[in-house]
């Protein structure tokens, strides 16, 4: 039986467990979770320390297993917590992540 998210069918699973860095460089956790959306084929979310970061900003080392983002740790500690994706979460995280821009 299929899930939901389609974890099955996710490529971004291999991420998880990569180090995350800050836009300092300052190791601030490691992914614990990828949202892909399998109908558009987008990576939405990585999740670090249970709260999500946009992934259209992201710089991925694969040969590394870490990911840096553009954000400091404040404000990835102070996004919204995972929920289940829907239009309203989405426009929270957007809304978060856009004023710390």
């Amino acid at each position: 039986m299929e899930e939901k998210d389609h974890r099955a069918d996710n490529p971004y699973t291999l991420m998880e467990g990569y180090g995350v860095y800050d836009a300092a460089g300052e190791e601030i956790g490691r992914v614990d979770d990828t949202v892909y959306d399998a109908p558009s084929d987008v990576l939405k979310y990585v999740v670090v320390n249970g709260r999500p970061v946009p992934a259209d900003r992201l710089e991925v080392d694969a040969e590394r297993e870490r990911v840096s983002l553009p954000y400091d740790a404040t404000t990835v500690e102070s996004a919204p917590r995972m929920e289940d994706p829907s239009g309203a979460f989405d426009d929270a995280v957007r809304e978060h992540y856009s004023e710390q821009a």
